[in-house]
């Protein structure tokens, strides 16, 4: 497993001989690995020649999502928001995805959020998914195979009031009526 206490100190020593790119860079990594986060934020607030997305990609790689600050650090928002929502910050979470606006990352956090029961979030990222036609069925599937109907139905109502609302939201939602709300389908189908 490795003795990372031993290999900061070790690296401490080695970047005040030689400030390398490749010694600050696993100085960083090891600081985030013994969960130095103060020392660590510290570290790469300051002047440094470390490839800081290099070690974001390995602590994200190792769901290492405590060294979120190294996300934040390079403006990856995706990487941000993703981190976030596995670590059950969801509202910040959906905030990265806002910033990040890529439908890759809406529907990861929007999955984690179904997952965690956390609907309210859930649907914020929806609404950004649904308008895409090619999306949708992947998003209805993912909350009918887990049983949340009434959260899919909801989720469809309010994004029938969307400015890109398409004919593919409304025919789902009318499916989802006559399976779960049969009284209701009639005033869809009027409106």
């Amino acid at each position: 497993s490795g003795n990372w206490e031993d290999l900061v100190k070790f690296l401490q020593t080695a970047r005040k001989k030689a400030r390398e790119s490749y010694v600050e860079t696993e100085l960083i990594f090891a600081l985030a690995k013994t969960n130095c986060l103060a020392e660590l934020e510290e570290f790469i607030h300051g002047p440094n020649d470390a490839h800081i997305q290099q070690v974001d990609d390995r602590c994200y790689d190792e769901k290492m999502y405590e060294a979120k600050l190294l996300y934040n650090n390079v403006s990856t928002f995706g990487r941000l928001a993703s981190t976030l929502v596995h670590l059950g910050e969801y509202q910040a979470a959906v905030d990265g995805a806002r910033k990040a606006n890529s439908t890759r990352t809406w529907k990861e956090v929007c999955f984690v959020c179904v997952d965690g029961k956390e609907f309210r979030p859930a649907q914020m990222c929806s609404l950004h998914i649904v308008v895409h036609a090619d999306e949708l069925e992947e998003l209805i599937n993912y909350y009918q195979d887990r049983g949340y109907f009434e959260e899919l139905i909801t989720m469809l109502e309010a994004a029938l009031g969307l400015e890109r609302a398409h004919m593919g939201m409304f025919t789902e939602l009318a499916i989802l009526y006559s399976k779960f709300k049969p009284q209701k389908m009639r005033e869809h189908l009027e409106h």
